[in-house]
């Protein structure tokens, strides 16, 4: 009891075994405080199971990633410092923010801190019940009590894997350890691996008992991402392969559809983070709180607060060729800006270049149809467009129709918090993961066949709904024919691919427009090896002639920017056991 309260102190962790921290409590048996001893029977361990997936989104009210700090849809660490996305709204909101997209990011920025905190918090909710399990012995049947084992170390590995792939050095948390001695010093991918093959190797569910709880599959699927970041395609192909041939899945009939509020937990889901509103909680602590500022303003919609602002860059990798391929290497020429510096009540019509269907379900734009909300007006729909862009994101919207039923219908100044759960493992995913394995092992059919499904699926999702306006003034009727596309689409298939660099940057250019603004891209840029010269060339056509002037002069440091730093709070807290990423 000792060892576990301390390690709950040092790591500044709220456990449900633990209430206070001083010298005295380590000598006594606390009053009012939960023993294993107390839970030890199947219904105590799956309380303390729940209470571990409850963190899985990162957000606990009141508590660490209170702020969203270590969401699950990774918006902060994986869409903001990327070539995807700007904070958006104003310069003076969410400052810490503004200096992930700025890289400069220091071991006192209290978002690193909440990321840390929350994900460290997950990780002891996993290991009280690890330790239950342990107390309760013969009381809980063993192929249940090896159930629940298997979704606790899932939960374990996640919350790990979230903190390995942005700080390159934490400590690995066992539930049989002083949390207080463990260095950070080796990377953790192999204790991560570990937690899941033991699920997958103690016939974890398949078919999970109830929503929302990890399967045998999801282990499979975060197994093979782990190893993706590693460089192991040949430890990741099995999996994926097993995923593809015999896991109960199917794309989806249409791309929007994984984010589509009234198609969640279908046939394409591996793993969804489960978000409800409107249960008797209030405040929607149970909604996508993680997200809950990424709306658009105006009266439109009038929701809060733009903090999601697509990048010029983002928008115009979906431009295609005459053939409806993307322009690999040439997309950032003749870069399209579309109404930026433009009013909503000047005139403009949007462009009619060539572009991916998927670009207007994923990005909101000046005179295109927003879902059923209406067509996007321009800059009346956020606080600043001179300093984030003209775009929005569509991917995180729900449709007006469902309003106040799928999102809160309490007073309250998030109204954009809502119940469509965000898809963590789909697919999707596995099909071009096992597309990049096919690219380096030279296998350059397989690869194509792969991107081809995927763009086959997407080739008729087409945005209907040609606006006729050229302004959108106060007053002026919006004239639509819903008989016409909104824009000029196509989307094409490959017929080859010519060699491996192609097929290389077709694959990673089909993940970027299949999952843009779903946390993905930083993350994956570092573990492709790119994200210098990447983030570097974008900076350079982003910004030029002066464009978006609050993020003018961020400079992207090689060896320094691609990971964050550990919490100087941690490095404080145990001096002689953590260590600072000698870059910081």
């Amino acid at each position: 009891m000792k060892r576990l309260h301390l390690k709950l102190c040092l790591l500044a962790v709220l456990g449900i075994f633990s209430t206070s921290c001083n010298d005295e409590f380590l000598e006594e048996s606390p009053k009012g405080v939960v023993t294993p001893e107390v839970l030890a029977d199947e219904s105590g361990a799956d309380f303390l199971l729940i209470g571990a997936y409850s963190l899985i989104d990162g957000f606990s009210a009141g508590g660490p990633g209170g702020a969203g700090e270590a969401s699950a849809t990774n918006w902060v660490w994986g869409d903001v410092p990327s070539d995807d996305m700007h904070r958006g709204d104003q310069t003076g909101g969410w400052s810490s923010i503004n200096l992930i997209e700025r890289f400069e990011v220091d071991p006192n920025n209290p978002w690193v801190g909440g990321l840390w905190a929350a994900n460290y918090d997950g990780i002891s909710r996993a290991n009280d019940v690890l330790r239950v399990l342990r107390v309760a012995g013969e009381a809980i049947p063993s192929d249940k009590a090896k159930q629940l084992e298997s979704e606790a170390r899932w939960l374990r590995a996640w919350f790990h894997f979230q903190l390995q792939s942005k700080i390159e050095r934490v400590p690995y948390i066992t539930e049989d350890v002083a949390a207080s001695e463990v260095p950070n010093d080796r990377p953790i991918w192999d204790d991560i691996e570990a937690d899941l093959q033991w699920g997958i190797d103690n016939n974890m569910d398949a078919t999970p008992s109830e929503v929302g709880r990890a399967s045998r599959w999801a282990a499979k699927a975060l197994k093979a991402r782990v190893h993706m970041f590693q460089n192991e395609f040949a430890q990741a192909k099995p999996l994926l392969d097993d995923i593809i041939d015999n896991g109960p899945f199917t794309l989806m009939p249409h791309f929007y559809d994984n984010h589509d509020e009234e198609k969640q937990n279908n046939a394409e889901s591996i793993f969804e983070v489960q978000y409800t509103v409107n249960d008797g909680t209030g405040g929607g602590e149970n909604a996508g709180s993680d997200h809950r500022t990424l709306f658009p303003r105006g009266s439109d919609v009038g929701l809060c607060c733009a903090y999601s602002a697509p990048t010029f860059d983002l928008f115009n990798a979906f431009k295609v060729d005459d053939d409806g391929l993307p322009l690999l290497d040439t997309f950032q020429d003749d870069l399209l800006l579309e109404d930026y510096g433009i009013k909503d009540t000047e005139e403009f019509t949007p462009t009619d270049v060539l572009l991916d269907p998927r670009v207007d379900w994923t990005i909101a734009r000046r005179g295109i149809p927003f879902l059923d909300w209406g067509p996007m007006s321009g800059g009346d729909w956020m606080l600043d467009q001179a300093g984030m862009g003209p775009f929005l994101n569509t991917k995180i919207m729900f449709w007006k129709r469902n309003f106040k039923t799928i999102s809160i219908n309490t007073p309250t100044w998030s109204a954009g918090l809502n119940g469509n759960n965000f898809r963590l493992f789909r697919l999707s995913h596995i099909i071009l993961w096992r597309a990049e394995v096919a690219v380096e092992e030279n296998d350059l059919g397989t690869a194509k066949d792969m991107v081809n499904m995927i763009r086959e699926r997407a080739s008729d999702d087409i945005v209907m709904g040609k606006v006729a306006n050229t302004t959108f003034k106060a007053g002026e009727p919006i004239i639509i024919d819903e008989n016409l596309p909104a824009a000029n689409y196509k989307m094409g298939l490959y017929t080859s691919f010519p060699d491996q660099d192609y097929a290389r940057k077709a694959v990673r250019h089909e993940t970027r427009l299949e999952f843009a603004l779903e946390g993905l891209r930083f993350q994956d840029l570092v573990r492709w090896g790119i994200v210098t010269s990447t983030i570097n060339k974008y900076l350079d056509s982003e910004l030029a002639d002066g464009r978006l002037p609050w993020i003018q002069g961020a400079n992207f440091k090689d060896g320094r920017n691609d990971h964050f730093p550990v919490p100087q709070s941690q490095i404080d807290l145990r001096p002689d056991v953590l260590q600072q990423d000698p870059n910081y």
